[in-house]
């Protein structure tokens, strides 16, 4: 088809208002079936275009039937349906979106209904963060999905109800998944162990995780989501059994997380938790030496002062757990301050979200710590998937905009783009919420943290006051700590520390304290 054609097409559309009037007067079977023809030979006409490739052409022509058709009549729903499928076409992911809606709204009975669930599922791939698009598929049964696609959509229905804290009708949905498609089969187990462990049922959490490495094992599976979930699962077992003091436990499936993978930062952080309740103070001061060199110093593992405190209070070092605290409020007190202000400039939820917005372009003015708390507070998945929604809507709003500036007949291109901008604004409005609530999250485990601290050192001072006074017992002149048995074979070589960090010791140190608790205690 000729652009000449499609012209005159919008043309014709145009006039769709006057011609169908021109149809309307006296009811009667014959204007009833003159308005069926024209408006079957305005669908026929949509049809050629699109299959020409002429889409935003199409869905004027369709867009005319939507305006002045009969609901119930074939050709409207055909074309509730060619909208949908034509917008997506153009790339208006909201725009088809909100068409597809109208046909799930129609019911069950809408002869494309069960047509309509494979483009959400599309839809959803292309945007993660539309939770709209979530929504409208948990609308459909299970026995509605097509078999291509059932553990896709079980999982997804299952995420969304997680997130809605509706945990036993995810685990339903979730339940539905699975091991003929290794990517939902191992995301759906691993949901499925975080909602038990949220229960606080640990034994059904653990097996949840374990089927995961139980699948790795019978499948011989070595891809890149194999290998991404065996790490997860292996941390969320290790903190299954460091909650049920099985500190030992804990520390074997710690240590199977390789150096310097994505979780090796965190899992070392960890690790030192599960070192100190087990009574290795050397190994879990080594780990919190290794969290605080030079090389990680873009992270932000507050929570690791905290503790090198506590262990040097636990064995009577009160001086040293004084210097560490002081330290840790210095370095983190000025950020907890900076934050506040930041925070309190923008309380708005949409003003937030621009302000972040501008912050990820610019960033000058703020500290490295702030940035880093940012970083880690923004990180959340659930947040990165509404972070892209919106660029998906910004980019959706450019397109409509030019639409609009080009468009031979530019009205539904103006409809389509209020709509948007309409529908964009409460997802900023959202986005930012939930932005801040993860940032004031951070901030109130600052305080805590800073408040902790602060506890230590109090009763680091009073322990030094009372043995001032006499009415505590003085710390002892040596150490009586159990013997230090250092490894010494082909493969270990211990080297003292001279300042200097080197790649390859780290997770290796090893940080004498001394227990100089009077006998006692």
């Amino acid at each position: 088809m000729r652009l000449s054609a499609a012209i005159t097409m919008i043309a014709l559309v145009i006039l769709t208002s006057s011609a169908v009037s021109a149809q309307e007067g006296p009811e009667g079977s014959s204007a009833d079936a003159g308005k069926r023809q024209f408006f079957a030979g305005l669908l026929a006409e949509g049809r050629n275009m699109a299959e020409n490739g002429y889409y935003y052409e199409a869905c004027v022509a369709f867009n005319g039937i939507l305006e002045r058709g009969e609901p119930v009549e074939s050709y409207y729903q055909e074309s509730e349906y060619l909208m949908a499928e034509n917008l997506h076409n153009l790339g208006l992911v909201y725009s088809s979106y909100t068409y597809f809606a109208r046909i799930v709204d129609g019911g069950d009975t809408h002869p494309y209904y069960l047509k309509a669930l494979p483009w959400f599922v599309q839809l959803a791939r292309e945007v993660p963060g539309f939770q709209g698009v979530k929504e409208y598929l948990s609308v459909y049964e299970a026995k509605d999905y097509p078999p291509d696609l059932k553990n896709e959509v079980a999982f997804t229905v299952g995420q969304l109800w997680y997130s809605q804290d509706e945990l036993d009708t995810a685990l339903e949905s979730l339940a539905m998944v699975d091991a003929q498609q290794e990517t939902y089969f191992l995301r759906a187990k691993y949901l499925q162990g975080a909602i038990r462990a949220r229960q606080n049922r640990a034994k059904d959490s653990l097996d949840a995780f374990k089927d995961i490495l139980r699948y790795e094992r019978d499948s011989g599976s070595r891809s890149g989501i194999m290998k991404e979930f065996h790490s997860r699962a292996i941390v969320a077992i290790a903190r299954i059994f460091y909650s049920t003091k099985n500190f030992d436990t804990a520390l074997k499936y710690y240590s199977q997380i390789e150096k310097y993978s994505p979780l090796w930062l965190q899992t070392l952080f960890e690790k030192s938790w599960a070192y100190f309740r087990a009574g290795n103070v050397e190994r879990a001061m080594g780990n919190l030496h290794t969290l605080n060199s030079p090389y990680f110093e873009e992270q932000y593992f507050p929570e690791s002062r905290v503790l090198q405190a506590v262990t040097l209070f636990t064995n009577c070092r009160y001086e040293d757990a004084i210097v560490v605290v002081e330290q840790f409020v210095r370095e983190y007190d000025d950020l907890r301050k900076e934050l506040n202000s930041q925070m309190a400039q923008n309380e708005d939820p949409a003003d937030f979200y621009y302000w972040l917005a501008s912050l990820s372009v610019k960033g000058k003015g703020f500290s490295k710590k702030l940035k880093r708390i940012f970083n880690m507070a923004l990180a959340d998945q659930k947040l990165y998937r509404l972070f892209s929604f919106i660029v998906a809507l910004d980019r959706e709003e450019a397109l409509l905009e030019n639409m609009r500036q080009a468009a031979v007949q530019k009205d539904l291109a103006e409809r389509l783009l209020g709509d948007l901008v309409t529908y964009r604004e409460l997802a900023i409005g959202e986005t930012g919420e939930q932005a801040r609530s993860r940032l004031d999250q951070k901030r109130r485990e600052l305080q805590r943290l800073i408040s902790q601290s602060m506890k230590v050192k109090f009763e680091a001072l009073n322990a030094l006051k009372e043995i001032i006074e006499g009415t505590r017992a003085a710390t002892a002149d040596k150490a009586h700590s159990k013997p230090w048995v250092l490894k010494h074979d082909d493969e270990h070589l211990a080297w003292p520390f001279a300042g200097e960090y080197w790649k390859d010791e780290l997770d290796s140190y090893l940080f004498r304290v001394e227990n100089i608790c009077p006998d006692s205690q």
